[in-house]
């Protein structure tokens, strides 16, 4: 079968084989489908993972259900996963499809049963893949206590205007809330414009989201939050940023968040699934491009190339 790989720096389509993974207890073959390229796959391609790349992904199965895929399973056994914090697995980054075990950019991928959300027909499996960056900013949101807009709640401010903080932006105006987005490229600032968002930052804000990643982004979201208020990191930081006296003299928290685990007994990524079905707009205005999986290296350089208008890039064996 088909597969993409990183080779030497670049996103190269090789043949390979489905192999089953060695945490999986109930195998099941997905016949991918749809599968989107993260923008942490653009800061891995110099690493060399020895897998089959894409975390973002959804297909069918033998049977012809159509699924999306949350591509770890937490093992329920570390002292995180008993309590139930099971975003917190002490293991899970081992059992990654994408990054340390074989994911979604292939023909099939073998998953176990666990890692499969069943898609309502509100959600098309062309756009499915887009229920792993939504689950992303749920945690975040839910994290942050951002889990529903009450009467006298302000406006919440996103800074980064790429899929994660497009995803963000999506989460939050489900849940009733106001967003203002502060984003750098023209391309989203339309898009942050399309799902409601405002566009014009106000003074301060009780919750930031730091979606971005930057030193810079840090260095506003200091700015504009309140005393006491809330820095929600949903971003990763690839190179050390940055905090000074400012963050500590208003006593703000700080919220960070990476994967998604269980809310109140539920998946996150169910949840985000939730999110996808009650809102077309969000597939329109997130997936700019749509490549074959022979054109993945093309697929890659488009998605690295975020000022031409590039968001989210789906690639569709």
């Amino acid at each position: 079968m088909r597969a993409v790989r990183f080779v030497d720096g670049k996103a190269r389509v090789v043949d390979a084989e489905a192999t089953v993974p060695e945490y999986a207890t109930d195998p099941v073959t997905v016949h991918v489908k749809s599968c989107s390229i993260c923008g942490s796959d653009l800061h891995l391609l110099s690493w060399g993972l020895p897998c089959t790349v894409g975390h973002e992904f959804a297909g069918l199965l033998d049977d012809g259900t159509p699924v999306a895929v949350q591509p770890y399973v937490p093992c329920g056994v570390c002292d995180q996963c008993v309590i139930g914090e099971t975003a917190r697995c002490r293991v899970w980054l081992d059992r990654f499809h994408g990054v340390s075990i074989d994911g979604g950019l292939a023909d099939t991928v073998i998953v176990d049963r666990a890692c499969l959300a069943l898609l309502p027909p509100e959600v098309p499996i062309e756009n499915a893949a887009l229920t792993e960056p939504l689950a992303v900013t749920v945690r975040a949101a839910n994290n942050a206590g951002l889990t529903g807009a009450r009467a006298g709640d302000g406006p919440v401010l996103v800074i980064g205007g790429g899929s994660i903080g497009l995803a963000m932006t999506a989460v939050l105006k489900h849940r009733g809330y106001h967003v203002d987005v502060a984003a750098r490229h023209d391309a989203q600032r339309a898009a942050a414009e399309l799902l409601g968002a405002g566009l014009t930052p106000i003074d301060e804000y009780t919750v930031v989201v730091d979606a971005a990643g930057t030193q810079g982004a840090v260095d506003e979201a200091i700015v504009r939050l309140a005393p006491g208020g809330t820095l929600a990191v949903v971003a990763t930081y690839w190179d050390p940023v940055q905090i000074g006296f400012s963050l500590l003299s208003k006593e703000a928290t700080i919220v960070p968040s990476s994967i998604y685990g269980l809310r109140n007994g539920r998946r996150e990524f169910d949840d985000a699934v939730d999110v996808l079905a009650a809102n077309p707009v969000i597939a329109e205005v997130l997936v700019t491009h749509r490549f074959s999986l022979d054109d993945a290296p093309e697929a890659f350089a488009t998605a690295g190339n975020r000022a031409a208008g590039a968001i989210k890039v789906i690639i569709q064996p």
